[in-house]
């Protein structure tokens, strides 16, 4: 085979140079290799899971943010239902309280007009009374004696009718 250019020494050295590569590539290279590779696929397979099962909580918490936004919406919108009753309540209330104290003040008005309307009038019988005595002794003081107007002075006060004063 050394005729053709075949050198078995060379061939054995190279297998053996071969299989003390590959049993170093093997062991050093390889093997750390495909653990560090196997590593990383497992990470990646748990970021993926952890990633699905995050996107699973955040649906299952907008849900709940949605339950709660309805829950929120309906308390604030009975808790305004109920403000505006009580607010009506207490609208009637100050208007009916309102009603009642203005009737009492147009009550006391009409009694305080009509007192004061009473005793106008009879300032004013008084006053008519008054300026009657004083036409009448005016115009007869000249015609009549001090004792003829005592007696008709006497006559019309008894004969005049009754002035409830």
């Amino acid at each position: 085979m050394e005729n053709l250019g075949i050198d078995i020494k060379l061939i054995v050295a190279q297998m053996v140079n071969f299989g003390i590569f590959y049993f170093v590539f093997m062991k050093f290279i390889s093997a750390p290799l495909f653990k560090f590779l196997k590593k990383k696929k497992e990470e990646i397979e748990l970021r993926d899971k952890l990633a699905i099962d995050l996107e699973h909580r955040n649906a299952q918490l907008e849900k709940k943010d949605k339950a709660m936004d309805k829950e929120r919406k309906a308390t604030l919108i009975k808790a305004i239902e109920e403000s505006k009753k009580e607010a009506l309540l207490v609208k009637e209330t100050m208007i009916a309280d309102a009603k009642k104290e203005a009737d009492s003040l147009i009550e006391s008005a009409k009694a305080q007009i009509q007192a004061e309307r009473e005793t106008m009038q009879k300032g004013m019988r008084k006053q008519i009374a008054e300026v009657g005595i004083m036409i009448v002794e005016k115009a007869l003081h000249d015609y009549l004696t001090p004792q003829a107007r005592k007696d008709i002075t006497k006559y019309i006060i008894e004969h005049a009718p009754k002035v409830s004063l």
